[in-house]
């Protein structure tokens, strides 16, 4: 009587990507974005700093950083015209505070318009970005930036007049601070919980005759609609501090982590 021989499986084939082979980001054979560090070229951007409420901001300031006082924010809303990113739209809002007495910017919100630097934001320094549809125009003797979200739906508007020129020097930007947050895929904490400052090297541009592309002059920041999805009015405006509006390039590099919750 003949017997039935066992059927033998194929042995499965190892695969053979290694950790030392990841491409800086996912995919990571096509990564969506490269390494830092990212150069900027040509960044019009439109400055609001202002007095907000004091309470508002310690409710999301992260615990480890101190806020500075009186209580000041300020939105960024921007155009870079050239960047390693392509180019894109950006809207920032920051908080004045210190890390260990060293004075820094926290930045609990952002948008952008474009995938790219969405991406590399989030994953890389934890920045807290959203898409958005922004723009930064002008018109007559003013200059208008805008969010909205979704488009149609009108969150702020910043308006101002450029009259008098600024040194170079006079402009100063601190350490920008983040809350990477990474959830864990299994449940339960964060994978990563992480305070991120970086030195964002942003330098006005000065032109061929010494004069920097840098102005300031009256103008104001309205938050339009109330949004629980995208809480940035919640740093109410009190009082306007300054308006800033210039050219400039940057570069952007890797963080440092300042502190592991």
């Amino acid at each position: 009587m003949a017997t039935k021989r066992p059927v033998r499986k194929a042995a499965g084939k190892p695969g053979r990507l290694t950790k030392k082979q990841f491409g800086p980001s996912m995919p990571v054979t096509g990564p969506a974005v490269q390494a830092p560090p990212f150069w900027y070229r040509n960044m019009e951007m439109m400055f609001v700093t202002y007095r907000t409420d004091e309470a508002a901001a310690q409710r999301i300031l992260p615990e480890g950083l101190e806020l500075a006082g009186p209580a000041t924010a300020t939105c960024i809303i921007a155009h870079y015209h050239w960047s390693t990113f392509g180019p894109y739209h950006e809207a920032i809002l920051g908080i004045a505070c210190t890390w260990k007495g060293t004075p820094m910017t926290y930045l609990p919100y952002l948008f952008v318009n474009q995938e790219a630097p969405l991406i590399a934001g989030r994953e890389i320094w934890g920045y807290a970005k959203k898409l958005a549809t922004l723009n930064l125009v002008k018109e007559h003797e003013l200059y208008m930036g805008t969010i909205e979200r979704p488009t149609g739906n009108r969150l702020a508007t910043a308006v101002m007049r450029t009259c008098d020129n600024l040194n170079a020097d006079a402009f100063k930007m601190d350490p920008i601070i983040s809350l990477k947050v990474i959830p864990n895929s299994s449940g339960g904490a964060p994978a990563i919980a992480e305070l991120v400052a970086c030195d964002f090297d942003v330098r006005p541009v000065v032109a061929t005759d010494g004069v920097a592309e840098l102005w300031t002059g009256p103008g104001n920041l309205t938050w339009n609609t109330p949004s629980a999805c995208d809480p940035w009015c919640e740093l109410a405006v009190k009082d306007t501090v300054s308006c800033v509006y210039g050219f400039f390039n940057g570069y952007l590099p890797y963080g440092r982590v300042l502190r592991t919750y």
